[in-house]
């Protein structure tokens, strides 16, 4: 699923894009829907849905709990993300998890039914079927 299927989700973990650690370099996120699935989706498709699509965001806390939500800030000619625009040191986003960049994301199906069995083939485009 994308970012545009879900009007609001919680961002659980951050990827830098630089070895800075400050809002500014956050390249990608990684957010949970409301059903608990976990998705990443880079810096740019999260800004465009927060402005243009409506979409709202909360950063996650360690207890698992909504916390404050996230905005989009603009600075010279430069635009991300912040859930505490008014003091960047003491912001939420920067207390998450990191991401690590050489390990792509588990986009695994948490259903049983998606799950790829033994004894079933699987066709790129078409469904699955019992192995004869």
């Amino acid at each position: 699923m994308s970012l545009a299927s879900y009007p609001a989700v919680t961002v659980t973990a951050i990827a830098m894009s630089q070895e800075r650690e400050d809002l500014r370099s956050i390249a990608r996120v990684q957010w949970a829907s409301p059903h608990g699935e976990l998705e990443d989706s880079s810096i740019d498709d999260v800004i465009r849905w927060l402005e243009h699509s409506a979409g709202i965001a909360y950063v996650s806390q360690p207890d698992g709990s909504r916390g404050p939500r996230i905005r989009v800030v603009a600075a010279n000619l430069q635009r991300y993300i912040a859930s505490n625009p008014d003091d960047e040191t003491a912001d939420a986003l920067l207390t998450l998890p990191r991401l690590d960049s050489g390990t792509p994301p588990d986009r695994r199906s948490r259903s049983r039914r998606a799950a790829r069995q033994p004894g079933w083939f699987w066709a790129p485009g078409r469904r699955a079927r019992p192995a004869m």
